[in-house]
């Protein structure tokens, strides 16, 4: 489990942290990547793996994710953003089957964990896995690199990877070559609120969490940011 951040939106860690351990489980490592640590301590299954003492400017958040991933040692991994703040159990027996197909498959860039590829246009089923039933994106589909939760194939994410580029022209701007397949399930396993919209509190997504959570979780939130 791999989790992005940047200096700027290191605090969105705090609520992550808390969700994470919640509906996941406090004895699920972690592996947060940013820059500086955040001015509070992390749960004992969180480690923080600093890419820079200086935080990259947006438009080079390619650059940490090449650096980072260019020196691990994993084949896939499941990567989340500090946002993406978890409101109900996961699923995690499928977890660890969709990893297996993943596994299983080694043409498989990416295996969506949320509903981003079953509402994307397109799609058709592949085959059932477990209880789960294996869907697909054509390459000509919008967002095919989102960076929505889901299980990726690290050699195969570095071939697309490109310097210089934000996290938007690494979604939009970046083809996936069609011997490389993008999947997602019609079951999705994790469902979560994105916290943050363009740096506002989405406060839509944030309802979506359940109370009492989401009064704990509003001691992180920066005095004076803007909600939408």
């Amino acid at each position: 489990m791999v989790v992005f951040t940047s200096d700027k939106y290191s605090w969105a860690l705090g609520p992550f942290c808390h969700l994470f351990n919640t509906f996941w489980s406090s004895l699920q490592p972690v592996t947060v990547v940013g820059f500086n640590r955040p001015s509070f301590n992390l749960p004992s299954n969180f480690q923080f793996h600093s890419v820079a003492a200086q935080n990259y400017p947006p438009e080079r958040w390619s650059d940490a994710a090449i650096q980072y991933l260019s020196r691990a040692d994993f084949s896939h991994f499941v990567w989340m953003l500090e946002d993406y703040w978890l409101m109900r159990g996961v699923d995690h027996a499928g977890i660890v089957a969709l990893m297996q197909y993943a596994t299983d498959h080694p043409e498989v860039l990416r295996l969506d964990l949320t509903a981003d590829r079953l509402y994307a246009g397109g799609m058709f089923d592949v085959e059932p896995w477990g209880h789960y039933d294996i869907i697909e994106t054509p390459p000509s589909t919008p967002y095919q690199m989102s960076t929505q939760a889901g299980i990726w194939n690290r050699s195969l994410l570095l071939k697309l990877l490109q310097h210089n580029k934000s996290a938007w022209e690494v979604e939009i701007h970046t083809s996936v070559p069609p011997e490389m397949r993008v999947l997602g399930t019609r079951q999705y396993p994790i469902r979560y609120a994105n916290g943050l919209l363009k740096g506002k509190l989405d406060v839509g997504q944030i309802q979506m969490i359940p109370q009492p959570h989401r009064a704990h979780i509003s001691q992180w939130f920066p005095k004076g940011i803007e909600t939408t």
